[in-house]
């Protein structure tokens, strides 16, 4: 009797599996529906920009509207330094796009952030930011829940948030391609303490202990600061490996001993590590890396292993996915959000807002869904 109605009950659980399958599938055909029509609109889009553009050309009289948009724009990037690329000369090749901006130029972070919030209270649709990473992260927490888009002409150092979403590394065809007017909404990172009423926000990736003390390493280096740099260096050879419990949504913790845990949002971070190859910035889920047991001399070689967006397969580090990470250790642990070094405490949470944000994107391996593209507007919009 009891082995009857066991198989009864593997029986009805193999029908309850089968439909649900079935389910899966209509609604996989369904996403995939939805996404090729999206990318046929997109490709409608583009070749309508490519005609405006044209006859635009044409016109001296310029009969066709231009888009209204703010600007917000970093003097110090190393686009402007170093690649030529003026204020006049971005504002006359939005302008050949069909935008016309009002500039705002950024002097702070806080001033950056300032412009963001005034872009959507004055319900501009587009916020072009042209600068790097950085200003990029700035302004990114203010347009949450908004209308604003957000538009990049990436003239930092890394590009990350660029290369991740496919946006051209080059002036023209990143003006090209917010003249298309294509969006995507992506996913954006929250950092918070528990207890603590303040918000920290991350594009591209968190983490605790040794990243979070790695980040001013790059930057005093990158800026030239030598004297911090080897204070933040003294900092980070001291620190210590800790055990730390990783708690993945609902599931039950994992006790790791570790230097370093990263949340990323995307998979570019840094010097241009691919620190999670397969992270997508529009699945609603953040990529934990667990780097287990691992020393700072084999975490060395694992980062400078995948720099400049190498791939490379590491047994060593764990990976999972989740919508929200709890990470406690007994010591307090720093942390960083993105390029913010937060203050140190013993537990950490991160969560992912799906879809926070509107972002104008090319063609980025960060996304489940690209840019379609008109195979004749693809080369013009390429990524450098």
């Amino acid at each position: 009797m009891a082995k009857a109605k066991q198989s009864r009950k593997r029986a009805d659980l193999r029908r309850k599996h089968a439909k649900q399958l079935k389910k899966l599938a209509k609604a996989q055909a369904r996403l995939a529906n939805a996404s090729r029509k999206l990318q046929e609109l997109d490709a409608a889009l583009a070749r309508r920009a490519q005609l405006d553009h044209a006859t635009r050309d044409q016109s001296a009289a310029g009969d066709i509207p231009l888009r209204q948009a703010l600007l917000i724009f970093n003097p110090r990037a190393k686009g402007v330094q170093k690649l030529g690329n003026s204020l006049d000369r971005i504002l006359g090749c939005l302008h050949t796009y069909g935008i016309s901006a009002t500039v705002g130029i950024k002097t702070s972070g806080k001033a950056a952030r300032a412009f963001a919030r005034q872009a959507v209270e004055q319900r501009y649709d587009l916020l072009i930011v042209a600068a790097g990473d950085g200003t990029i992260e700035d302004v990114a927490g203010e347009l949450v829940g908004s209308d604003t888009a957000l538009g990049i002409l990436p003239l930092g150092t890394m590009n990350n948030i660029a290369r991740s979403l496919g946006v051209p590394l080059e002036l023209e065809p990143a003006c090209a391609l917010l003249g298309v007017g294509a969006t995507r909404r992506v996913d954006l990172g929250r950092v918070r303490a528990p207890g603590s009423p303040d918000d920290a926000f991350f594009l591209e990736s968190a983490g605790v202990g040794l990243s979070a003390l790695a980040v001013p390493l790059g930057q005093d280096g990158e800026k030239g600061y030598w004297g911090r740099l080897v204070r933040h260096l003294g900092a980070a050879l001291v620190h210590q490996a800790a055990d730390v419990d990783v708690t993945c949504d609902d599931g039950a913790p994992v006790l790791v001993h570790t230097q370093v845990i990263t949340v990323s949002n995307a998979p570019l971070f840094g010097k241009n590590m691919l620190i999670q190859p397969d992270a997508r910035m529009d699945d609603g889920l953040l990529d934990v890396a667990l780097y287990d047991g691992m020393s700072k001399r084999e975490l060395e070689q694992h980062f400078v292993a995948i720099a400049d967006s190498r791939r490379v397969f590491d047994a060593r580090v764990g990976h999972w996915r989740a919508r929200r990470v709890r990470i406690t250790s007994a010591l307090p642990l720093p942390a960083n959000a993105d390029l913010k070094v937060l203050e140190e405490r013993p537990a950490w949470e991160f969560e992912v807002l799906p879809g926070a944000l509107t972002v104008a994107v090319g063609q980025g391996m960060a996304l489940a869904v690209p840019l379609g593209l008109p195979e004749q507007a693809q080369p013009a919009l390429a990524s450098s």
